[in-house]
This record gives structure tokens, C-alpha cells and sequence, in this order.
């Protein structure tokens, strides 16, 4: 009769290499085979165990031999993009392009890959020169440690740098076959980010700063105003603004709205227009009749509006209102989702009107305000205190004997009318 055994899993931490008799003489050639072959099986066994651990963590409950059977192949075969094992300067910075080429075919953002490129040769050009391997833990310690003293980070810069480089390294290593250097290493708390977010009568003195330019040139105080308005009822990104052409726009009919080409993570989405702002852009297009493919917003010299250019109209708008907050155009999306949800209050919404399909990441944008807070604890308060008695008649009890109360003392009794029967 037929028993299935139990499945067992296993670790190459149970696995205890074997000595073998050292031979009576030993010269320094066999000495140093010896060392690269126990090296070679060392990191044999390492690739085998990060095969193990990430079949586990993938939820993979097949047994542990098949899984090793599985990346055995991986193991013995060759590939002429793989880097070599012993991961150099120059092997690395090969690994590095690969990598790069890896998250372009993934529809990876332009974003994401810079922040790749600048990881990776940070980390590159700080260990070369001290002869350090990426790939050992102290190593890794060391340059994270002389990046804040060096960069002074934002806690959400370091916490970036942190998971790009072990993201890009854990495939370094699966690749060579070597442990792991952020293996054993914690990652930095998430930081909270926390952004300020303007109030109504603070986006009034913006747009009303933004229409007094100092330069006093003819449409510059409209178009930095339009662009302020644009921002603030759309939620739109500094890059998804300067995309905008006319042909993404559809300002006739009732449901009015914009097309994001390409929004974060090159995903795109249907933006509804306010039926204001959608008047003012008509107006636009019939003094400029432009071609389908010209820019919405533009420069002076009448190109594309740049990223930069929107960040000083932004600036010199708020240093002229006398806003101390730091304002930029994320500021003004914060904005749009913190009055979204004070006027509607279903997060939702909001995740849609913004482009998120996770409700976690709205989170950061929503801000309560502080007499929300104040509302709300008196809201509990009311909740949670029970209602008072009705108050008694503490009126004394008349004696006998005492003189009678008079007809203000008397309680007010009513007088019920007896209807006479007939």
C-alpha cells in the first residue's frame, strides 16, 4: 500500500561540507584549486538556497528538489550577457546597462531609470577607487553610511537609494551565484511624507499674484493663471500638463475632458475638465487656431512649455503672495485632493480623479484639516456622553398648616374643556 511522504524542507545550513584528508604534501597550485573549488561550491550552495528562499516567498510549495532541479539548468548554463563571477568595475557597470535595458522593456518611466543609473554609479564610483566589492555586506554599510554624511538625504531619498540598490544587486547575485549583501540588512522605516496643501483663501492671493507678473508682457499674466487654475481642478502632474496638445483635448458637449497620453508609469487616463476652465481654453484655441499637435501651454518664444519654466511661475507667484509654505506643482495636486475629499469624502473618487488605482497611495494626499479634527472630537463627544435626565420638580413638599401658595407658586395645571352631552 501506497504512502505519500511527507514533504520535507530542507536548508543548505544542514548541510555540512565534508573534509577530506589532506594529502601527506601540498603544493601552492593544488592549495589554491583547492580554495577556488570550495569558493565555486560556496557559491553553488548560496544560489541554490536564494532559489529555495524565493520559492518560498513566491508562495512556490513545490518540493524542495524539484525547485533546486528547476534552477540547476540556470546554474550549469552560460550566457554572454551574464557577468562573470568575479564582478569587477567594468562587469558591474555591464550588469548596470543590462539592468537599464531590462526596466525600458518593462515600461519602466524615464524617472524610475535615472534613479537606477545614479544609484548604481554612486555606489560604483565610491567602491572603485577603495577597492571594495559591491558585494560584501560591510561594503554596502560603509558606502550607505558615507552617502548621509556626504548627501545629507531626505529620509525618502535614502529609503530610495536603499531599495534600488538592493533590488538591483539581489539580481547581480542570483545571476554570479553569491550571496546576497542586503541579505541581512534592514531596511530604513518608511518615511511619512508629509506635503503642505493650500487652503482656499491661499490659492486666491497665488492666482491673484500670478496676474500681477513684474514683467509686463502681453498674455504672460494669463497663461500663468490658467496654468495655476489648470493644476489645481485637474490634479494634473508638471509633466502631464506640458504634454498636453490640443488633439488630447475634447471641449465640446457636456462630459468634458483631457487625454494623459502618458501619465505615471507610462499608464494613460481620461481627466475631466471643469466646465470654467473649459470656456477659457475655447477661447484660447479660437485666438490662436492652432495645428492638433501644438502644445496647450506654452513659452514665450512659443515652444512647449518646460518643466522648469513651471516651477518658477509657481515660485515667483508664491513669493510674490507672501506664502511661506513651499509650493510647487505636486503642492497644487495635494491641493486637489485635499478639497476632493473635504467636499466629498469617499476616497475613491479621489483615487480616480488623481489616476491611482491604490487607495494606499491617496492616503498621503488627503489632509485633514485641523477643524475637521475638531469636529470630529466633538461628533465623539456627542456619541459617546449620555443624554441627560430630563430635570426634576424640586419643588418642597407643602406641610400642614402651611399657608397656601400663592397663584405664582401654584403649578400651572391646564384646564381640560368638558364637552357637554346633549
Amino acid at each position: 500500500m501506497a504512502t505519500n511522504a511527507p514533504s520535507v524542507q530542507l536548508s543548505f545550513a544542514d548541510v555540512q561540507p565534508v573534509d577530506e584528508p589532506a594529502p601527506e604534501t601540498s603544493s601552492p597550485e593544488l592549495a589554491s584549486a583547492r580554495s577556488m573549488s570550495r569558493s565555486a561550491d560556496q557559491a553553488a550552495l548560496a544560489a541554490l538556497e536564494a532559489a529555495l528562499f524565493d520559492a518560498r516567498a513566491s508562495e512556490d510549495d513545490r518540493p524542495p528538489l524539484v525547485v533546486i532541479a528547476s534552477c540547476l539548468g540556470q546554474l550549469n548554463g552560460s550566457s554572454a550577457s551574464t557577468p562573470p563571477a568575479s564582478c569587477d568595475g567594468t562587469a558591474l557597470r555591464q550588469a548596470r546597462d543590462e539592468w537599464l535595458r531590462r526596466l525600458e522593456t518593462s515600461q519602466k518611466s524615464q524617472s524610475a531609470q535615472v534613479a537606477y543609473r545614479v544609484a548604481i554609479d554612486d555606489l560604483l564610483d565610491w567602491s572603485e577607487p577603495r577597492r571594495r566589492s559591491v558585494l560584501d555586506e560591510a561594503t554596502i554599510v560603509d558606502y550607505l553610511s558615507a552617502y548621509r554624511q556626504r548627501a545629507h538625504p531626505a529620509p525618502a531619498t535614502y529609503y530610495r537609494r536603499f531599495l534600488l540598490l538592493r533590488r538591483f544587486l539581489c539580481w547581480v547575485c542570483r545571476r554570479v551565484g553569491a550571496l546576497d549583501p542586503f541579505r541581512d540588512l534592514d531596511p530604513p522605516p518608511k518615511p511619512r511624507q508629509e506635503r503642505d496643501w493650500l487652503t482656499r483663501e491661499e490659492f486666491k492671493r497665488l492666482l491673484d499674484a500670478a496676474g500681477r507678473p513684474e514683467r509686463n508682457l502681453p498674455g504672460l499674466a494669463e497663461r500663468d493663471q490658467l496654468v495655476l487654475v489648470t493644476l489645481v481642478t485637474t490634479g494634473l502632474r508638471r509633466s502631464e500638463l506640458c504634454a498636453i496638445e490640443w488633439r488630447d483635448l475634447e471641449l465640446d458637449g457636456r462630459k468634458r475632458a483631457l487625454l494623459v497620453r502618458h501619465g505615471k508609469g507610462d499608464k494613460s487616463r481620461s481627466q475631466p475638465i471643469p466646465a470654467r476652465l473649459a470656456r477659457e481654453l475655447l477661447r484660447l484655441r479660437d485666438a490662436r487656431q492652432p495645428r492638433p499637435t501644438d502644445p496647450v501651454f506654452c513659452g514665450l518664444n512659443g515652444a512647449r512649455l518646460q518643466e522648469t519654466i513651471l516651477a518658477d511661475i509657481i515660485r515667483r507667484a508664491t513669493a510674490r503672495a507672501g506664502i511661506e509654505k513651499h509650493v510647487t506643482a505636486h503642492t497644487l495636486r495635494h491641493t486637489a485632493a485635499t478639497w476632493l475629499r473635504q467636499e466629498r469624502g469617499d476616497t475613491r473618487l479621489v483615487a480616480e480623479y488623481l489616476g491611482h488605482a491604490d487607495l494606499s497611495t491617496v492616503a498621503r494626499y488627503a489632509h485633514v484639516d485641523r477643524e475637521e479634527l475638531h469636529d470630529a472630537a466633538g461628533r465623539l463627544e456627542q456619541l459617546a456622553t449620555p443624554e441627560a435626565p430630563p430635570p426634576q420638580d424640586t419643588t418642597p413638599e407643602r406641610q400642614t398648616g402651611d399657608p397656601p401658595a400663592s397663584a405664582t407658586d401654584r403649578p400651572h395645571r391646564r384646564r381640560r374643556r368638558r364637552r357637554r352631552r346633549r
